[in-house]
């Protein structure tokens, strides 16, 4: 990741330099690194200036990652429409039946997981999970 990005969101209490979950998720999402930084910049932008009431300049984030705001704005527009087909992909998928009620109880327990930052058995859950065989039945 971009060294700017990472030093901007480390300031924010936001440490993602050698997070192992977030970087197994990123490698098998549909978001690219450049994609994950903008949104990561987005929801960091939030939080920082005027006591949180008001967002950094876009061009400020555009500058930490080194590109023009129409470039950061075209990113950031991509990472929405990858997050949006993906959640339209488990919908579809979970209407279909090819995601079972096993498969999705497991995937909200990984979600629990991963909120309450259980590293090693997210791990395990994640590489299950991805490695799972969702055309199997019985």
């Amino acid at each position: 990741m971009n060294k700017k990005v990472l030093d901007f969101l480390k300031n924010l209490g936001i440490n993602i330099d050698s997070d192992p979950i977030l970087k197994i998720l990123l490698k098998e999402s549909s978001l690219t690194e450049t994609q994950l930084e903008t949104l990561l910049l987005e929801i960091a932008s939030k939080f920082n200036g005027n006591n949180g009431r008001e967002r950094i300049d876009m061009g400020f984030r555009a500058s930490l990652r080194g590109v023009s705001k129409g470039a950061y704005a075209r990113t950031k527009t991509q990472a929405l429409n990858n997050i949006r087909k993906s959640i339209c992909t488990l919908l579809l998928l979970r209407y279909i039946g090819v995601i079972n009620d096993d498969l999705a109880s497991l995937i909200f327990e990984l979600a629990d997981r991963l909120r309450e930052r259980d590293i090693e058995r997210s791990i395990n859950m994640i590489r299950y999970v991805i490695e799972c065989d969702i055309t199997r039945t019985g």
